[in-house]
């Protein structure tokens, strides 16, 4: 017969894996997003954002089941399971993720029919942006992994998370200046700011997910 602790951990593990692959779907809608923002800067004609926002929306629905299916879990387990808030904190961060990148997909097809038309530098610094947000959510998923398997290498992917954040910041910053400094339309300009400001809040919100796993790996011990 299992301990109370040891079924606690059995419990604490089985929803960390289900966590794993909530963000392996919500890494998979940033992809589409960094795929369909390349595509913008290319040049490519609205029809096919269109098939890659539709993608996203398909990506987003995926990760919303999941998010409840993890949420289920949790009440199911109830007052089994110690920092059951922050389990249910972690989860919501992450459907967050899914959330804006959705958002930020809708304002990207919307700019793609007002055919804007970006300079090369500040070109860059958006891909730049999704590149260093990208960066950050690969630590922020191997952060969990090592959550999960209670890896000595935690703490090292927190800080990897932190400082991909921090360059995603900065970077973020010099693209909003860029777009200031642009020739483009006021409702052009307002919606590259807000993708570029929406891209920057996953890294975020990234950040948070890790913060919440140092508090579940402070919880456990």
């Amino acid at each position: 017969m299992s301990l109370p602790r040891d079924r606690e951990e059995d419990f604490r593990i089985n929803i960390l894996n289900l966590i794993q692959d909530q963000v392996r779907v919500v890494l998979e809608g940033y992809r589409l997003l960094l795929d369909m923002l390349e595509q913008f800067l290319g040049g490519e004609k609205s029809k096919a954002l269109e098939e890659l926002y539709q993608k996203i929306l398909k990506n987003d629905e995926r990760a919303k089941e999941m998010n409840r299916v993890i949420e289920r879990e949790i009440s199911n387990v109830g007052a089994l399971l110690t920092s059951r808030e922050n389990f249910i904190r972690l989860t919501s961060e992450i459907d967050r993720i899914a959330d804006i990148t959705e958002g930020a997909a809708f304002r990207l097809l919307n700019l793609g029919k007002m055919k804007a038309k970006l300079d090369k530098n500040t070109c860059k610094n958006f891909l730049d942006l999704g590149n260093a947000v990208l960066s950050t959510l690969r630590s922020m998923r191997e952060a969990l992994l090592a959550t999960t398997l209670n890896s000595s290498s935690l703490s090292e992917k927190i800080k990897e998370t932190e400082a991909n954040e921090k360059r995603a910041d900065e970077i973020y910053r010099n693209l909003d200046l860029d777009l200031l400094r642009s020739n483009l339309h006021i409702a052009q300009l307002l919606l590259c700011r807000e993708i570029a400001g929406m891209i920057e809040d996953i890294s975020d919100h990234a950040e948070r997910v890790t913060d919440i796993l140092r508090a579940l790996t402070v919880a456990a011990f």
